[in-house]
């Protein structure tokens, strides 16, 4: 044997290997304003205090009397380096400060970190930490844990007001975040007889792709460090011969370099075979305990290397004409076992390489009731086209109440950071005595055990779909929502590598997905559907679905995620300002124009944010009963709807202009007789003409929010 490569172990000890974190000041012009307003811009609303101070002798003052009208920041751009990581602090104090409608949603007074490109011009979004109220005295408010967009030039920092009030602000600080990598293998001072070691390390917070970089020369001097792209993942499988001697290796990523390294001493000749068969194969599903599965290994020595699992040996079952052979797992004596089988798929080629690398096999029958996403992009269950309903946060004891409300799909947040299977599958079966009521389910995001999606958990995830993936309460995975955000950054392959894991163990349930930003369609393999949130008016949601088609292509199916809350009461109420149900700021027309939208702008499915009954985080529609029973209204109307939703037929769709307002419309065939409906987006009545040859000219004048539906002859 010539090596051992300990893919396994070493995978396990990657899973919640933490980086450590340096510090490095970045220059703040006049961070502490004793020079006035040197180095910050802001309108008539800023001002020099030289009576009030946190450290030294002034402060900057924002006074706003109407958010609408007046300047609510104060901003200075601070060159960043693209990619980097970077935190930045100051201390705020507030006087009077209360919620007051303006340009942007009130937030109070605050820090927030944008980024600009290299000309100084906005890019992208970054932090906030905000939400000072009322009269208070200086507190630190910290933007941490930032990452610049690989092609920003500038970050920059809002001292903010949105509210009306008095804030001050002092004592500035930016930092660069710099890494050191936690490096498993190969340790540090190590000796190994292997010219191609595979090189594992810890998951970084807010890395796409990482490069690994060996040199002689332990300062990685230009010109004397080879470089290769690991992607978003935190290993690398040398495939190239590493010549004897003592080598030096970091992984570093754009905008921000490894800044420790790590040494090991390689023995093996080049001309020594030391390269084991890679199992790409990660894990399988049967149905029935005598049925075999099927294992994918790359290799490319002469002569077929050999796999086993548990005792069973594979057996060749061809190639693809390359070097990716497969294998295949006949059942032991007495079948395999009901459940997940974890274990090591070891494989030994002929130079006497060897690897080992966990697998997962799950035994389960198939749901009747499973639901998949065809080609065309629509939700299909038992082989049937649907158009499910769903709505976040449901609490098993309103689990009855909801499905009579018209309602297929529900959730509850707690299995994202959580990882009783047990309490998990009781909370299906709770939904599904609620007359076939379903849910979707995530899995522990990482955020509280830090143990999880964001750590690299793939065990989790197989153990969690294997626990519920025959239960006929599921409807589909909930894999994760947003990656991008830094706090709970995943990279697209890191996400992907779970996705492929969860359809390899479950192939009879979609796994779904919320993104965002430009960069979203890198995550486009982790999802079956993309869920869009869309929290806005219904002009809103219209355009974040224009956006995210436009971000992803038109190449993605779409499942339309709208809200039901009042966001505004909401936000009052945790200030301790009781809410008004009579002002609940979604009224029927509002929310029926939203959803009817899922079906005008050709989505798969509609979901509410959310329930959440018993919360007192948000002001939901579900504690105000006019409200509830309006969104009800609306919930069984799109439900009526659904036999022609889903009906075989010519779909048209198409926009009509009044002024800068939109009419959205969507028209269907079935059986010789088109239905058209039509959407008003505007907050106030319009009138329009759509044409189409499906129904020919139809002039409609439509109320505010207004949904039209209608059968014309053409």
């Amino acid at each position: 044997m010539k090596s051992v490569a300990l893919t396994a172990a070493m995978a396990a000890a990657a899973v919640f290997a933490e980086p450590k974190l340096v510090k490095f000041p970045v220059d703040v012009v006049n961070a502490g304003f004793e020079d006035g307003k040197t180095g910050w811009s802001g309108g008539k609303s800023m001002g020099v205090d030289e009576a009030v101070a946190h450290g030294g002798k002034k402060s900057m003052r924002i006074v706003v009397a109407d958010p609408k009208k007046d300047s609510v920041y104060v901003t200075q751009n601070i060159p960043v380096k693209g990619g980097g990581r970077y935190e930045a602090t100051c201390f705020v104090k507030t006087e009077n400060v209360e919620s007051a409608p303006g340009r942007m949603s009130s937030v109070g007074a605050g820090l927030i970190v944008e980024w600009a490109d290299k000309k100084g011009r906005w890019m992208a979004g970054g932090q906030y930490h905000c939400g000072r109220w009322g009269t208070s005295d200086w507190k630190q408010m910290e933007c941490k844990a930032i990452s610049a967009p690989e092609n920003a030039g500038y970050a920059i920092v809002y001292l903010t007001l949105r509210a009306k009030g008095t804030a001050w602000f002092d004592d500035v600080t930016f930092s660069e975040v710099r890494v050191v990598t936690d490096k498993i293998a190969p340790a540090d001072g190590a000796v190994i007889s292997n010219n191609c070691p595979r090189f594992v390390w810890g998951l970084l917070p807010g890395v796409r792709r990482y490069f690994l970089e060996l040199s002689r020369d332990p300062s990685f001097p230009d010109g004397a460090v080879r470089t290769f792209d690991a992607g978003g993942l935190s290993e690398f499988q040398m495939e190239e011969p590493l010549e004897p001697g003592v080598w030096h290796w970091r992984v570093s990523s754009k905008g921000s370099k490894d800044y420790g390294s790590s040494k090991f001493t390689q023995t093996a000749s080049v001309e020594c075979d030391c390269l084991p068969p890679i199992v790409l194969t990660k894990a399988a599903r049967i149905t029935d305990s005598d049925q075999a599965f099927v294992v994918r290994v790359k290799d490319s020595c002469r002569h077929l290397p050999e796999l086993v699992f548990h005792g069973v040996s594979g057996r060749y079952a061809g190639s693809d004409g390359g070097d990716t052979l497969q294998y295949s797992f006949t059942a032991p004596a007495g079948g395999w076992r009901k459940g997940v089988t974890e274990g090591e798929i070891t494989a030994r080629d002929a130079a006497g390489n060897c690897a080992a690398t966990t697998f997962w096999l799950l035994n389960a029958p198939k749901p009747d009731n499973a639901v998949t996403v065809e080609a065309d992009g629509s939700y299909h269950q038992s082989g049937k086209r649907i158009f499910p309903l769903g709505i976040y946060e449901v609490a098993p004891k309103y689990m009855a109440e909801v499905r009579a409300s018209g309602y297929d799909v529900v959730h509850t947040y707690r299995w994202e950071s959580n990882q009783d299977d047990v309490a998990c599958r009781k909370y299906l079966d709770s939904c599904w005595a609620a007359d076939g009521l379903r849910a979707f389910i995530g899995f522990d995001r990482g955020g509280w055990s830090k143990k999880g999606i964001v750590q690299g958990n793939l065990k989790h995830i197989a153990h969690r779909v294997g626990a519920l993936a025959d239960h006929p309460g599921l409807f589909c995975w909930y894999l994760f929502d947003e990656p991008e955000i830094f706090n709970q950054f995943v990279s697209s392959d890191k996400l992907t590598e779970f996705a492929d894991l969860i359809r390899a163990l479950d192939p009879y349930h979609p796994v779904v997905m919320t993104t965002w930003n430009k960069t979203m369609n890198e995550y486009r393999r982790t999802w079956d559907t993309h869920w869009t949130q869309a929290y806005g008016n219904p002009a809103a949601v219209v355009r974040q679905l224009e956006e995210h088609r436009r971000f992803l292509e038109n190449a993605s199916p779409i499942t339309l995620l709208v809200n039901c809350n009042d966001q505004a009461q909401g936000s009052a109420r945790k200030r301790g300002i009781e809410p008004d149900p009579e002002k609940f700021s979604r009224d029927y027309d509002h929310m029926r124009a939203c959803a009817f939208l899922g079906i005008v702008k050709e989505c798969n499915g509609l979901w509410w944010w959310w329930f959440a009954r018993d919360t007192r985080d948000f002001y939901t529609a579900a504690q105000v009963p006019k409200a509830w029973a309006n969104l009800v209204k609306v919930v069984k109307e799109i439900g009526a709807l659904r036999p022609l939703v889903t009906a075989d037929g010519p779909v048209a769709s198409g926009s009509a202009a009044s002024g800068k307002d939109r009419v959205e419309w969507w028209a269907k065939t079935v059986d010789g007789k088109t239905t058209v409906i039509a959407v008003n987006t505007a907050d106030k009545p319009v009138s329009v003409e759509l044409s189409d040859s499906s129904f020919g000219s139809l002039k409609m004048d439509l109320g505010r929010y207004e949904v039209r539906i209608c059968n014309p002859r053409p």
